[in-house]
């Protein structure tokens, strides 16, 4: 049997947009109003591919997707002013605390570790997490893995990149769920 190399750059985006996706889909879902079970189910499955995806990139430093590991495999090129990507990114970006995002961070990893890989029955079901900040999350790093393939062009790599703006893909997302829920 052959094996395929997988470019981790495509991994990356894969997983930011499984991310993405799920988020606005569950989201989408969650505000319909008199949503019939399947919708439920499927709501579900949104919310759980949002948890997974996210945890494949932002979770435990051992996953090989970990943003962590791609950041050592590809670095910003030296002439560039784009800084590396860092926990002190996300949380400029989302507006809150260290605190808190080690709290989230840590639901996040305790919910898809406890409810969603591994299911135990021990657990004291609590609230699952909110996904707003594991949607804006995935959001900021895909710009940021934007910019960083943006200049490695800069440096002289021939390479495709996406002329789809975070805000189309935002937008796409949206009207596709849309067109599922009429």
């Amino acid at each position: 049997m052959n094996k395929i190399a997988i470019d981790p750059i495509e991994v990356q985006f894969g997983l930011v947009h499984d991310c993405i996706r799920a988020c606005v889909y569950a989201d989408h879902i969650h505000q319909v109003p008199n949503k019939k079970d399947a919708w439920l189910s499927i709501m579900d499955m949104c919310y759980s591919d949002a948890i997974m995806s996210w945890n494949t990139i932002f979770g435990t430093n051992s996953q090989e997707t970990h943003w962590k590991k791609l950041a050592a495999a590809l670095p910003v090129p030296k002439q560039s002013q784009l800084k590396p990507f860092d926990k002190a990114m996300i949380i400029d970006y989302l507006n809150i605390s260290d605190g808190e995002w080690n709290e989230y961070y840590k639901r996040m990893v305790d919910f898809r570790n406890h409810r969603l890989a591994h299911f135990q029955h021990t657990i004291i079901e609590q609230e699952p997490p909110n996904i707003t900040w594991a949607l804006h999350s995935a959001y900021l790093y895909r710009e940021w893995l934007l910019s960083l393939l943006r200049a490695h062009q800069a440096a002289g790599v021939k390479m495709k990149i996406t002329k789809t703006s975070g805000a189309d893909m935002l937008a796409l997302f949206k009207k596709q769920i849309e067109e599922l829920c009429k």
